[in-house]
């Protein structure tokens, strides 16, 4: 395997495509965005403008609402330092460049929620259970469980009705009233 196949990163990535903001390039706009995919430790969206590498940016991504923890938007602020910026594939007028930014200094609190995003939306990237073993499991949820002290009925045994039940109270009612007559 070459050195420059061996993948470097520590946190998994999962495509996201969040709103953002890139202000501090070098003409001092502010860029208005969308990432392409998002990690704990870093971010890649596409620009209209070039950036150089080892450029200080500071970015604000908007974080949809999510599992239990984010029931609301929130926007994240963080510094990054851009580690690569490349002409994005296809033709494109004017051109747009793929960059690649690793976060520098992020808040704790806002590390922790980008970090539970990835978490949450890695997890619902995984497969269902198969169909075959759905119908099972089902029926089984479904099932009580016998305990050993209850046997099972034998073939040809008597089965018990709910009407049987029901006509008892019955007679014995009719038995009380005739001892009242």
């Amino acid at each position: 395997m070459a050195l420059g196949s061996q993948e470097r990163r520590n946190a998994p990535r999962i495509v996201a495509k969040l709103a953002m903001q890139v202000a501090g390039a070098d003409d001092g706009s502010v860029l208005t965005t969308e990432s392409i995919n998002l990690s704990a430790s870093g971010i890649q969206f596409l620009s209209r403008a070039f950036l150089s590498p080892l450029t200080k940016v500071q970015l604000t991504l908007l974080l949809p609402p999510f599992g239990s923890r984010l029931r609301r938007e929130r926007m994240v602020q963080c510094e990054a330092i851009v580690v690569r910026c490349e002409e994005a594939e296809g033709v494109r007028r004017p051109p747009r460049y793929e960059l690649a930014c690793y976060f520098s200094d992020v808040e704790g609190d806002d590390r922790i929620l980008i970090e539970q995003y990835v978490g949450w939306r890695s997890l619902r990237r995984l497969p269902a259970m198969p169909a075959a073993e759905k119908p099972a499991v089902r029926a089984a949820a479904k099932r009580p469980a016998r305990s050993a002290a209850k046997p099972s009925r034998k073939v040809g045994a008597k089965k018990t009705t709910k009407t049987a039940a029901r006509k008892r109270p019955a007679t014995r009612k009719r038995a009380g009233a005739a001892k009242k007559k």
